[in-house]
């Protein structure tokens, strides 16, 4: 029961209405609940580096895919809906999937987490760029390849929180 008044608090926290903060000339973007058109686009062909059966959210466009010199592979992609709607897919599908979020962060306008599923660990982060546009960043580290010495900067060695909370949005 907890952990579901959390999600709610925590989807309700990432859809408020536009707002101003403090003194300061540049507005804090709060993007409300609405329902974003749905989009016929063709599926895009994925990267080797993203797991096959790492869920997808739908109608995703791939805008670039890199791989860093200590082996993180980093694929970038927009999606037409919202973050919220990016958030309740990553919290929905990715356990029943096999992947293990860990505790991750939210703010206003971005989200992310850490997950591991089997020997590749990985961080998904979402950026809302309008209320039905989001831009996700997955990364995604081999652990048990030799060059990466198990982490890097951007995937640290240890496993995903083991916080008694289900929620890996902060």
């Amino acid at each position: 029961m907890a952990a579901a008044v959390t999600v709610a608090l925590l989807v309700a926290g990432c859809a408020g209405g536009s707002k101003q903060a403090g003194p300061s000339t540049n507005p804090v973007h709060t993007f409300s609940p609405v329902p974003c058109p749905s989009s016929t686009a063709t599926p895009p062909h994925w990267p080797a580096a993203i797991p096959a059966d790492m869920p997808k959210p739908p109608h995703a466009t791939i805008t670039e895919t890199s791989t860093t010199a200590d082996g993180v592979h980093i694929t970038k992609f927009t999606t037409p809906s919202s973050l919220r709607d990016g958030v309740l897919f990553i919290v929905g599908s990715f356990p029943k999937a096999g992947y293990v979020l860990g505790r991750g962060d939210a703010e206003v306008s971005e989200a992310d987490a850490p997950f591991v599923h089997g020997h590749i660990r990985g961080l998904v982060r979402l950026l809302a760029t309008q209320p039905c546009s989001t831009l996700w960043l997955v990364a995604t580290v081999n652990a048990t390849n030799p060059s990466t010495g198990g982490g890097s900067p951007l995937l640290p060695t240890r496993s995903p929180s083991g916080s008694p909370s289900p929620l890996p949005f902060g």
